[in-house]
């Protein structure tokens, strides 16, 4: 009589969701925003230009730089976790954009600068791996900039911060 063994792979890690802001209710308030020369961001509220729910940020900037970002919670992880922060992005002109993520201290923990190019649909952008390092709480923003007296504008939505525990 034959024998049969199945196994199923071991998981290093669970993957876990520990923290999402889509600028709806209570989370738009969480959202700092911050511009340098002549740079803008803000909000757009049920205007029908977020990518799910009804409201999204917006940066823009000719000559200068502009910033949005907001303090996400990832209790419950260990000191070897390794995350990754995500948000989705409709970029209205070619800019490079940048998602960073810091502690509470100023260090950089994770950052991501690609090029981006016009387009009718959010693109998800994902840092890649970075360690918790034992925090509690990171700050996340999403960054352009334009130099050269080209406007360019971005809209956001929908940040996601996960781990691997």
């Amino acid at each position: 009589m034959a024998v049969l063994a199945l196994s199923t792979p071991a998981h290093a890690g669970a993957q876990t969701l520990l923290y999402t802001n889509g600028f709806e209710g209570n989370q738009l308030n969480s959202w700092d925003h911050v511009t340098g020369d002549d740079a803008q961001a803000g909000f757009e509220i049920n205007t029908g230009t977020a990518d799910t729910g009804q409201n999204n940020g917006w940066l823009s900037a000719r000559q200068g730089w502009a910033r949005e970002g907001t303090w996400a919670a990832i209790d419950g992880i260990t000191r070897n976790s390794t995350c990754t922060a995500r948000i989705w992005v409709r970029p209205q002109d070619t800019v490079g954009f940048a998602l960073r993520v810091w502690d509470s201290k100023g260090t950089k923990l994770g950052e991501t600068v690609p090029r981006l190019y016009p387009s009718t649909y959010y693109q998800s952008v994902t840092t890649p791996a970075w360690s918790p390092q034992g925090n509690t709480g990171v700050f996340v923003e999403a960054v352009i900039s334009s130099y050269d007296g080209t406007t360019r504008t971005v809209r956001i939505d929908g940040l996601s911060v996960d781990c691997t525990i």
